[in-house]
């Protein structure tokens, strides 16, 4: 007979409670670790529902913010304020949400985060009552940089009209900029106190680190170049001819032929400029001034150097100084002497990059006495502008004729877009603005004033070409073409910088020069008649470092190369060749002394030369994976170690 176990015994409340395992569940240990174990899933559950809700404010702050953008480039400036008011209102929305989680605060891990958090939503509020401050003051110029919706704000019925107006009231703008300035200080100040090594070098693909040490660098910047600008809203009136008449010289680099400040100087034309109204003067070949130069000056070195059977200096050589003030003191205290030379106030040199970026927002235009249509449409016969081809085939192409005054094309050329410039409707001026202010950037356009004050303001606003003191890795290539040919058009660069820091903060650094002229050549032969633009390159290297460097080793260079110094650095000198479809490398390596570097990041000033395009440049630090940098202008770059 099978046997059936016995059901458990039903045990009562009193046994449950004498049984040990029962006593544990009831003892304080498990009951403090229970509560201690809810509160920890509370506590996330709580601040994981408040910072998801932050997020999302953070989302739609984005969002609303992308409005002012919008209403900018549509050129609204009622907009563009109302956006702006959203953006804000939306901010504090964020920042009252994040504001819930300062119980965080104390804590020794999340309590960092948090207080970063704090000072990053200060500092774009910040932000944006400096924007509120930079649309008021620009407010009563609406009309003249082609806004719309400023209700009140002057009309004007000629572009004469709103230069007289700029002249004659943007000095008013500098105590508005104090205050602009000020805000931006807040805002440095705030993001100072995030510390970037508290962060990951990256989240994913995304740069965290480097790019929060690029905001805070660049809000720094923005704080001391405002401060830079107030000088020339000061002086801009006088500038304009308000009260008295200016008159100015703009002297043409051609940058296909490069030269050390940007361009062999080509030509030069004159213009006065008389509360705004702007008359245009003479214009003439630079082979004009120089004939009237009477004065016999020995070449210096790198012109018998590199330029054979060229035994006096010329007016036109004159600017071999990378540093344009420097090149422009030279040439002024010798072109002073020939009869020819013009009475100006300051000097306006440009490159061909200019008229080509005016060309594009004015459409072909026509020029008096030379036949034809300039304009920046592709033109196959070069792969280049057509007005550059035109005014190389006008200036340099070989002929049996004497033309008298060939290169002073460019002056007439120049007085027929600033017609076009006066007449065009409002809506293209901001495209002019920025043109002219990407140019002065770019180093596509310099400034020389004979009055000293004027000179400093220019200076100060980076307008002048100067090559600056800087504390830190310094790097300035400048290149100067000996050859006549303008094969600066086919040529491409590219730099390669491989830093390693060592003890006390010397830098050992290996940069690789590249060199491409992918474009077939030209026929060059003088015999031949024909257009010589793309002809063997003869390139005089000079590498600009900080002081004190030494040069280990060096490739590439078909003479040895030479170590001085110049301009407050140590400067590599070397030479090369570069024939029409062809690459050329150099290396330079070279040790900076103890102390380049300092503190928790690398720090670089690249100084572009003028006249040059875009160069692309690799930099890798201490081993780690090289970043890429598309260096236009002058560029501070700060990277961790």
């Amino acid at each position: 007979m099978v046997m059936l176990d016995e059901p458990p015994a039903t045990l009562s409340l009193e046994e449950h409670a004498s049984n040990p395992r029962f006593k544990f569940f009831k003892s304080p240990i498990f009951i403090g670790v229970l509560i201690f174990f809810l509160l920890l899933i509370w506590f996330i559950g709580y601040s994981s529902y408040l910072g998801y809700q932050a997020y999302q404010s953070g989302l739609k702050t984005y969002g609303v913010a992308q409005g002012i953008a919008t209403a900018i480039t549509a050129r609204n400036l009622q907009d563009a304020q109302s956006k702006l008011t959203d953006t804000k209102n939306a901010l504090i929305e964020t920042q009252d949400l994040f504001g819930k989680l300062s119980y965080l605060s104390p804590l020794p891990f999340l309590g960092n985060y948090y207080k970063d958090g704090t000072h990053a939503f200060a500092a774009g509020l910040k932000s944006l009552d400096a924007g509120e401050l930079v649309l008021s003051s620009l407010a009563p110029y609406a009309d003249v940089l082609g806004f719309a919706g400023g209700e009140g704000l002057p009309e004007f019925t000629s572009t004469e009209d709103r230069i007289i107006f700029i002249a004659t009231t943007v000095e008013k703008l500098a105590p508005e900029m104090d205050n602009i300035n000020q805000k931006l200080g807040e805002v440095s100040s705030e993001l100072s106190l995030i510390n970037p090594k508290n962060y990951p070098e990256k989240i994913g693909d995304k740069e965290v680190r480097a790019k929060l040490v690029t905001l805070q660098s660049t809000v720094a910047g923005m704080v001391t170049s405002l401060s830079s600008f107030q000088p020339m809203v000061k002086l801009l009136p006088d500038l304009l001819g308000n009260p008295e008449a200016r008159k100015y010289m703009l002297l043409f680099q051609n940058n296909a032929e490069l030269r050390p400040t940007g361009g062999f100087l080509t030509a030069y034309a004159t213009l006065k400029v008389t509360k705004g109204k702007i008359e245009p003067g003479v214009s003439e070949d630079i082979y004009t001034l120089d004939s009237s130069f009477k004065q016999k000056v020995p070449a210096p070195d790198p012109i018998k150097k590199y330029l054979p059977l060229v035994y006096t200096w010329n007016l036109r050589d004159m600017n071999l100084s990378p540093d344009f003030k420097l090149s422009m003191d030279t040439f002024t205290k010798y072109a002073k002497t020939a009869s020819e030379m013009p009475e100006v106030d300051a000097i306006i040199a440009i490159d061909t990059e200019v008229p080509v970026r005016l060309l594009k927002v004015l459409g072909p235009i026509g020029v008096p006495g030379f036949g034809g249509k300039f304009s920046a449409e592709n033109d196959p016969r070069c792969n280049c502008p057509q007005v550059i081809y035109e005014l190389e085939n006008i200036i340099t192409k070989p002929t049996y004729e004497i033309r008298v005054g060939r290169k002073s094309i460019l002056g007439p050329l120049m007085n027929s877009m600033l017609a076009n410039i006066m007449g065009s409707p409002k809506s293209k001026w901001p495209e002019f603005f920025n043109i002219f202010a990407d140019s002065i950037r770019e180093k596509h356009l310099m400034m020389y004033f004979y009055d000293s004050n004027k000179q400093n303001a220019v200076e100060v606003l980076q307008a002048a070409g100067r090559i600056t003191t800087y504390e830190g890795d310094y790097l300035h290539i400048n290149d100067t073409n000996f050859a006549g040919a303008k094969s600066n058009l086919f040529v491409e660069n590219e730099v390669n910088q491989e830093v390693s820091i060592g003890e006390g903060g010397a830098v050992t650094k290996k940069i690789t020069l590249t060199y491409r002229n992918p474009a077939p050549g030209s026929n060059c032969n003088l015999e031949a008649g024909q257009l010589c633009l793309n002809g063997t390159l003869r390139d005089w290297i000079r590498v600009y470092v900080p002081k004190g460097s030494v040069l280990k080793d060096v490739k590439g260079s078909e003479v040895d190369v030479t170590t001085s110094e110049d301009l407050g650095k140590t400067v590599f000198e070397g030479f090369f060749t570069l024939t029409p479809q062809s690459v050329k490398k150099l290396e330079f390596s070279y040790v900076t002394p103890a102390g380049t570097v300092s503190g928790d990041n690398y720090k670089l000033l690249i100084q572009k030369q003028g006249g040059t395009q875009t160069v692309k440049h690799t930099i890798s630090v201490n081993g780690k994976k090289a970043i890429n940098y598309s260096i236009n202008s002058d560029q501070e770059i700060v990277l961790p170690k």
